[in-house]
């Protein structure tokens, strides 16, 4: 990622330290788990889709609030959904619709 002045520049004019730059980079909704739901699409960790994961760094940081927002109810109705076909005795064959993600 291409750091240029804008993203250096605060809105009060003072500069971020390289420190500040490198944490903001790297922070990401990201928990490790990398496997995204074989029918939304959704990671079962963050509730990412792979677009979302690749684009992340690029996005402003309303796009980033509004996403996590929605990435916490993703993440919920995934292991709700996942709760209830296991009681229902239907997640043999989940797993197998699962893919991996690239980080």
């Amino acid at each position: 990622m291409k750091i240029d002045e804008a993203m250096i520049a605060e809105a009060d004019g003072e500069q971020k330290s390289d420190e500040q730059l490198i944490a903001e980079a790297e922070m990401t909704p990201c928990m490790g788990v990398c496997v995204a739901d074989g029918d939304t699409g959704w990671c079962f960790g963050c509730g990412r889709t792979q677009v979302e994961i690749d684009d992340w760094q690029m996005f402003d940081a309303a796009k980033k609030t509004t996403l996590e927002t929605e990435l916490k109810g993703r993440v919920t109705e995934l292991l709700e959904r996942r709760k209830a076909e296991r009681a229902a005795g239907g997640a043999s064959g989940r797993r197998g619709r699962n893919r991996r993600l690239k980080v």
